[in-house]
């Protein structure tokens, strides 16, 4: 039972690393991104850090931040799933829905059990408080940001999947702009950001790492396959004995 724990163990650490050579210049772009967070939150407060960013506005970036927070948004994620089933791109539709619903689970959870208060609850009042007039303002579960938790994983699924890298840097670009327009705008703090970007990415690794696992019973939909489902054969045969013959039988 311990070896077979710790060929399992080895197996997932084998899965993270291909899942990191699918799109390295994406994976470090986000760990410097992560650091340059970490540090900030490090250097000035909660509270410092939301007013730096959303003190400076001007109109056109009131708009422009408001057309780029729905990056994040539910409605867009899945009409982008959408639309990638109508061009019949299957990996990435499946890929887009199956994280933005997994992600968007447990940042559910999260919300549930902080119950933190947003930057309107903290600066009621505070004539230095800038809102848009035309989006709602929510005061209640701010950790972590859901809006910067979809628009990562939806990110980090382009970039494994995608074969053109550019696509999945531009996509964290949007992610990145996400995640700052949602303090510009006066919904969330930095470590809100900080948090919903880290779980919007590793719960797409974990996505990308076990569903061939869960589904190895099923056969594909439409014949599509996720860029780690041919490792399936090296991980099923730590979980059950009898798969190897059941491998050999396929066509």
């Amino acid at each position: 039972m311990f070896d077979k724990t710790c060929e399992m163990i080895k197996v997932i650490q084998n899965q993270f690393k291909r899942i990191y050579k699918t799109s390295p210049a994406f994976f470090i772009t986000f760990c410097i991104w992560v650091i340059l967070i970490i540090t900030l939150l490090l250097l000035v407060t909660k509270k410092e850090s939301f007013q730096f960013i959303n003190s400076h506005h001007a109109l056109w970036a009131d708009i422009l931040m408001t057309v780029n927070t729905f990056v994040g948004d539910g409605i867009f994620i899945i009409a982008l799933a959408v639309l990638c089933c109508f061009f019949r791109k299957w990996n990435y539709a499946k890929g887009i829905f199956g994280t933005y619903v997994f992600s968007g689970l447990v940042c559910c959870v999260l919300k549930s059990i902080f119950h933190a208060e947003r930057p309107a609850a903290m600066f009621k009042g505070d004539p230095t408080f800038h809102v848009v007039s035309w989006l709602p303002v929510a005061y209640a579960n701010s950790f972590p940001s859901g809006h910067t938790t979809s628009a990562f994983a939806m990110a980090a699924t382009v970039a494994i999947i995608s074969k053109d890298k550019r696509i999945g840097l531009f996509c964290f670009i949007l992610a990145a702009l996400t995640g700052y327009s949602r303090i510009y705008l006066g919904q969330h703090f930095l470590e809100d950001v900080a948090f919903g970007s880290l779980l919007g990415v590793g719960t797409t690794c974990i996505y990308f790492i076990f569903m061939p696992m869960i589904s190895f019973n099923k056969r594909p939909v439409s014949n599509f396959k996720f860029p780690q489902t041919k490792l399936i054969g090296t991980v099923l045969p730590v979980m059950i004995n009898r798969n190897s013959s059941k491998q050999e039988r396929r066509p």
